[in-house]
This record gives structure tokens, sequence and C-alpha cells, in this order.
């Protein structure tokens, strides 16, 4: 997702929410055939560079590697100050996230790799 129409919508009319440790997230249903993410990581919550750029790899590499993961648009926020985001974290994220939308009935999982 690039553009603030897309991040707009998924958080505005998201099916899925979801918490773990300093990430939030939001996930509708996406018009595509694979699972799409978004980052919101600010310089309030991580003044120096760096660390965003640290947060943001660490949850990209998580999402490629997330098993199961639905075709939604998802949109993950960092959302606490001096946050520091760990793999664990954000695999847990996505963990939940699957379990969520298995409840709320997105189970359609994308099969592209």
């Amino acid at each position: 997702m690039l553009n603030k129409k897309e991040f707009d919508g998924v958080l505005r009319r998201a099916e899925v929410r979801a918490t773990q440790g300093p990430l939030r997230l939001a996930a509708r249903r996406s018009a595509t055939h694979k699972p799409r993410l978004g980052l919101i990581v600010g310089k309030r919550c991580l003044p120096r560079a760096v660390d965003r750029n640290r947060a943001k790899r660490v949850i990209r590499e998580s999402f490629r590697h997330a098993p199961d993961l639905p075709t939604l648009d998802i949109v993950v926020r960092v959302a606490v100050a001096g946050a520091v985001v760990s793999r664990t974290v954000a695999d847990d994220l996505f963990a939940t996230l699957v379990d969520a939308a298995k409840r709320a009935g997105l189970g359609g999982v994308s099969h592209e790799g």
C-alpha cells in the first residue's frame, strides 16, 4: 500500500484489530489476491532514523515469513514512544492477526509466495 487513501481505508474500516506490545494492527479485506502491508513508524515514537528503519525492517521480515496470512490489507503502527520492536513481538502480532481473522470469518489464505 502506497497512498493515503489506501491507509485511511484500512484504518477507518478495519475488520480486524490487534495489539502486541508497542505494535497496533488494523486489517480489512483486500481487493488483491495477496496480503499487503503498510507501515506507520513516526518520529514521535522513534526519533532516530536508524531505529525507525530497523523497526520497519523487522516488521516486514515477520510479514514475509508469516504462515497462512489471509488476503488482507494490513496497516501496522508503532504506537509507543521509545519502543523496541523485536522479531518475536512482530511474529506474535501476525499470529494474533491470523487467529483474529479466522474468528472474524476472513480466513481466505493467499497461496502465492
